[in-house]
């Protein structure tokens, strides 16, 4: 990868960060972590290290932030203030694809929730008795510095709101919008913004390129309605609520689930003991986009509904950790919001629902029409309190502890109890910094913690 008398400035060790500073041969690259222990880290690298002042970003090109730095916000970092008084331009890691002159293909995926799961499965299925030579990168955790990539290489990008607000002339083959609800406000500072990172997916696409949107949402919809109006690409309505005439919609019934296509005028019907994941609402989403994109590269249907057996959900997704007696157990500690979590409690019965954490904007408000298949919820940590209250003014039983180590002891001593199956779900719908330092690591601990309580069976 070579770019010939440009300098850039990387704002941000972290994963993509760092590998952007190893991985790229520009004429400069200088770097600055605002943690002196990274920055150590870093030197011990050969990283060329330098303070983001006016002296050193006077002849950089490109300040390219970490992608959780907001350069809008009302007191942006120091070096935020200088690139732009200097017109640098500011931009995220994945727009260097572009600038690097990448010719492959891009398939491009964001919505509030559901981003890393259709990623991977769009690359699986793609990967499918090697159709294409698909790579997973971006948001999901890769870098696309990491990959090897060759000339027919596809590369399926996951896109979170904070790394496309910060896009200039990247482009997607294929832009993909799953869902949009309240999140991340505190970034994006209201919910208009928000909406407008999300929709910069579609940003630069041509008339030979695709958008793919599930209306299912009220954001999604609006943006579907307005579409041609915005965007040049062609346009593809998805959804698993609703009949669509005009796209491709997805219909559950018992034992199968069947994808309609209104476009070709033809159905696929899958018997979902074919399908090896959890048929949540959300995976059942995820599914119907990974078709649509089978679909437009022309991909042997019947290839697409093989790769189903193959795919598998990502850690902290609707996890399967194992069952215990009446017990299943299932991790879902990626769900940090309203949305993602209905998704997880309205796709099983007689449910346990273990939550709590770090609030988000709005609490538990929206979900109190969704708590039908809750037989006891059991809350804990900053919000637990607050959770446990709201509950039982929905007429949940509902019971606080501190830890999260306490409240699984508990919610296992009383399904014990129970005289019929029950499914505990640890679907927190709050973010995870009260106690643990990501949804990772408080995945992680649950099912340790899990483990520890009883002797699980896959």
């Amino acid at each position: 990868m070579t770019i010939i008398n440009r300098s850039l400035f990387i704002l941000g060790l972290g994963i993509s960060g760092m590998s952007l500073a190893k991985k790229l041969n520009f004429r400069n690259i200088y770097c600055w972590d605002d943690n002196s222990e990274i920055r150590g880290l870093a030197k011990k690298q050969q990283i060329n290290i330098k303070e983001p002042n006016l002296k050193n970003l006077r002849h950089t090109d490109f300040l390219v932030l970490s992608s959780g730095m907001n350069h809008e916000s009302k007191s942006p970092h120091n070096s935020v203030v200088i690139a732009k008084s200097l017109k640098i331009p500011i931009i995220s890691d994945i727009e260097l694809i572009h600038l690097l002159g990448l010719k492959n293909y891009l398939i491009g995926i964001t919505g509030t929730n559901g981003k890393s799961s259709t990623t991977k499965f769009i690359t699986d299925s793609l990967c499918h008795k090697n159709f294409l030579k698909a790579q997973a990168c971006g948001n999901i955790g890769i870098p696309f510095t990491e990959l090897k990539i060759k000339k027919d290489s596809v590369l399926v990008i996951e896109c979170s709101s904070f790394q496309l607000s910060k896009i200039n002339n990247l482009r997607f083959d294929i832009a993909i919008l799953l869902n949009i609800s309240s999140d991340h406000i505190d970034w994006h500072m209201s919910l208009k913004n928000y909406i407008n990172s999300k929709e910069k997916v579609f940003k630069n696409q041509t008339l030979s390129n695709h958008a793919i949107i599930c209306i299912d949402d009220k954001n999604c919809n609006n943006i579907a309605n307005q579409f041609k109006k915005k965007y040049k690409s062609k346009l593809i309505k998805i959804s698993v609520k609703k009949k669509l005439n005009d796209g491709i919609f997805l219909e559950e019934s018992y034992n199968y689930i069947t994808i309609f296509n209104s476009i070709n005028s033809k159905s696929i019907k899958i018997n979902k003991k074919s399908i090896s994941l959890a048929l949540t609402k959300a995976n059942l989403q995820n599914i119907l986009a990974t078709y649509t994109v089978n679909f437009i590269l022309k991909q042997n249907i019947n290839l697409f509904v093989e790769s189903l057996k193959n795919i598998e959900v990502l850690e902290h997704r609707m996890e399967y950790i194992g069952k215990y007696k009446n017990i299943c157990f299932y991790n879902d500690s990626k769900s940090t919001n309203v949305n993602s979590s209905i998704s997880a409690i309205e796709s099983y019965e007689n449910i346990f629902w273990i939550l709590g954490g770090r609030k988000k904007v709005g609490g538990l408000s929206g979900i109190e029409k969704n708590l039908n298949n809750i037989l006891k919820s059991f809350a804990y940590g900053e919000s637990g309190e607050e959770f446990k209250e709201f509950l039982i003014k929905c007429g949940i039983n509902s019971i606080y502890k501190e830890s999260l180590e306490e409240i699984i002891f508990k919610a296992v001593e009383l399904a014990l109890q129970e005289n019929q199956k029950i499914n505990v779900i640890f679907s927190p719908c709050a973010s995870s910094f009260d106690q643990f330092k990501n949804f990772e690591d408080r995945g992680d601990f649950f099912k340790k913690t899990v483990k520890k309580s009883v002797k699980i069976e896959k």
